[in-house]
């Protein structure tokens, strides 16, 4: 599939069969998420952008580095929140913003209730991340992927914790044509299929459920 990435990392793999497991309780649910988001983040961040910059050791003068890109974390709310720890731990100079969004139990189609965007004129360097930890129908990624791209947005990234191939051939078909240096999705398992409900198969259940407990 194009423009996909599944982080086959040990210590993710680890934390989501602890996730997976219908038997593990909220904290330790949300604690599990908390650490994959850390490699998630590290791996989606490593091929921003940077501008050399020169620095003073106490030893010599060099040339170092600096990040370029804006980064704005965009979380589908509300299982999106869950992501957020370490993108913005990793690099606290990203801007967290917001889109609220309910899937319609009967169409299985995103209805969006909520949208929080920063003032930015240069969109150049403007490099968005939207989190979803779910990617089931992808309906929700397609709806705010064309969002960001009326609004001039040109460097889209997506990450997620699990895909279902129905929702990555749906945002293919739409955006699949787009540059890889331009739009990517990252995710740490692209599992077997969506059943009647629109659930991923084997999933871990509801995402937002399962961490907020309710």
């Amino acid at each position: 599939m194009k423009n996909i990435k599944i982080i086959n990392h040990p210590v993710v793999q680890h934390f989501l069969t602890i996730m997976r497991d219908k038997n593990t309780d909220q904290p330790t649910f949300k604690s599990s998420l908390d650490k994959i988001s850390y490699i998630l983040a590290a791996d989606i961040y490593s091929d921003l952008a940077v501008d050399v910059k020169p620095v003073t050791t106490p030893l010599k003068k060099m040339n170092g580095s600096r990040i370029k890109d804006k980064i704005v974390l965009l979380p589908i709310l509300r299982a999106g929140l869950g992501l957020t720890k370490g993108f913005t731990d990793l690099f606290p100079e990203a801007i967290t913003s917001h889109i609220g969004m309910y899937r319609d139990e009967e169409s299985l189609k995103p209805v969006q209730y909520y949208f929080r965007f920063p003032k930015i004129k240069d969109k150049k360097d403007l490099n968005v991340i939207i989190l979803d930890p779910m990617v089931a129908t992808g309906g929700s990624v397609i709806f705010t992927i064309e969002y960001l791209l009326n609004m001039g947005i040109k460097k889209i990234k997506v990450a997620s914790l699990l895909a279902a191939p129905e929702g990555i051939t749906a945002i293919n078909k739409r955006f699949g044509k787009i540059d890889k240096k331009f739009f990517s999705i990252t995710t740490c398992s692209l599992d077997e299929n969506l059943n009647s409900k629109g659930y991923i198969i084997p999933g871990l259940g509801d995402a937002g459920d399962r961490m907020f407990g309710t």
